[in-house]
């Protein structure tokens, strides 16, 4: 579908180009929020500019403040391509709640997916990422507090800014213009795998099932908060595996 508008002043959708285009000013303004914010913490915490910064960057409570910047310079791109597109923010994203019968089915669906995986890990000789232990095992080095706070990120902060964006603007868009629904959905997956190549090869292939199951979920529901319980699910289900691998 073309991104011209049809009637002057009236809401519209951003399809394919407008949306490409509103999610990469999204993703430089959440690099700029996130170099702000470590400008701001090496400020607030005196960090000499021959620090290492990496090292400062496994700590809870810096990767939390970095993660909020990123999320705010996101959200503000986002937010501002509604009000062009004269919708509503909340309509825009499909943010309302799923019912009782949807969330049993997708969480049973994803909890499904999530064991058959598992099983399938070690068949082609893979383990759980020693990236995700090492940050697991740094974050418990820092205290109960930080490391709550580490649950906190992962649990809640990530699978909302990245299902806001994901899986409510970019598939808004794409589903509705020449990709249709299962076309965005692939897309979205494809490109949400590739956000997490710091993960091994069958860490990446996870994501894009995930993605895929998470992109039908929220074309079958219309509801983005569906996807944001099952995203926050599936992490919070993966620290409890490196927990007890650790």
């Amino acid at each position: 579908m073309s991104d011209a508008v049809s009637t002057p002043g009236a809401p519209r959708t951003w399809y394919f180009f407008g949306t490409l285009g509103f999610a990469l000013l999204a993703s430089l303004a959440s690099i700029l929020g996130g170099l702000l914010t470590i400008a701001v913490l090496g400020l607030a915490y005196h960090v000499p500019p021959t620090a290492r910064y990496d090292e400062l960057f496994d700590r809870a409570d810096w990767e939390a403040a970095i993660s909020l910047g990123i999320f705010l310079g996101q959200f503000a791109v986002i937010w501002l391509a509604i009000r062009l597109a004269r919708r509503q923010f909340s309509e825009y994203l499909a943010l309302k709640w799923p019912t009782r019968e949807q969330l049993f089915l997708a969480l049973l669906i994803m909890f499904g997916v999530l064991h058959l995986l598992g099983f399938i890990e070690p068949l082609v000789g893979e383990a759980t990422d020693a990236g995700l232990i090492a940050e697991y095992k740094a974050a418990q080095a820092d205290g109960p507090l930080l490391f709550f706070l580490y649950l906190v990120t992962g649990c809640i902060g990530a699978p909302i800014f990245e299902e806001f964006m994901v899986r409510g603007f970019l598939l808004r868009g794409w589903s509705e213009s020449f990709l249709r629904p299962t076309g965005a959905i692939v897309l979205t997956s494809v490109l949400w795998a590739c956000c997490h190549v710091q993960y091994d090869w069958f860490g990446v292939f996870e994501v894009f099932v995930s993605g895929l199951l998470l992109g039908y979920f929220r074309y079958r529901s219309g509801s983005t908060w569906l996807t944001v319980v099952m995203h926050s699910a599936n992490n919070l289900y993966a620290y409890l595996l490196i927990g007890l691998t650790v």
